[in-house]
């Protein structure tokens, strides 16, 4: 049980294993999401494992569009779309690393996105959509700081050397401890298009 929503996950499948501070992570992306909650917003999940963060959104969004690539995932995300009885949810397996120009036809364009990255970050094409589709949020959930800050400043400030411009304004880094006694934690920023 996460924010009110139960999940079923298979062993292919990624879970936050730190639920109690799951539960504080998701509240942050929710509240860092600001959705309007009148169910006119186009939520874009990207990275979204087996869907937890896009469905804890969906019951205030007007549809939820999660991407993955790990196809056990996409299985577990649609599963707990039924069982949490949520009919505003697609998830689509996608290589987000290997997207082309014909990504992001399939979907109108989102009022929010949400990225959570596995630990290298974002790749550069996409970094490069997201750039071009300019999205009013962007929600930024990272495990790792580095590539965090590197995919931040990108956004910010764009990317010189491939001629794209930044256009987000990082309003808040908020970071979650989600292993107590070890180095690491979880960021939840939020970036808004200036």
């Amino acid at each position: 049980m996460l924010r009110g929503l139960t999940f079923q996950i298979s062993a292919n499948s990624f879970f936050q294993t730190n639920t109690k501070q799951a539960d504080v992570l998701y509240k942050l992306i929710e509240d860092s999401a600001r959705l309007k909650g009148d169910g006119s917003e186009i939520v874009l999940d990207l990275f979204c494992g087996t869907g937890t963060i896009g469905l804890t959104l969906a019951r205030r969004a007007k549809h939820v569009y999660g991407y993955e690539v790990v196809p056990e995932a996409i299985a577990d995300a649609r599963k707990n779309a039924k069982l949490n009885g949520i009919n505003n949810a697609t998830f689509v397996k996608g290589d987000l690393n290997k997207i082309n120009e014909s990504f992001g036809k399939e979907f109108p364009k989102p009022d929010i996105i949400i990225s959570d990255p596995n630990r290298p970050g974002m790749h550069m094409k996409l970094i490069k959509w997201l750039l071009e589709v300019k999205a009013p949020r962007i929600v930024y959930v990272s495990c790792n700081p580095a590539t965090c800050a590197r995919d931040l400043d990108y956004l910010c400030h764009g990317v010189e050397e491939k001629d794209l411009g930044g256009c987000y304004e990082l309003k808040s880094v908020i970071p979650v401890d989600m292993f107590p006694h070890t180095p690491h934690i979880e960021c939840v920023c939020l970036l808004e298009l200036r």
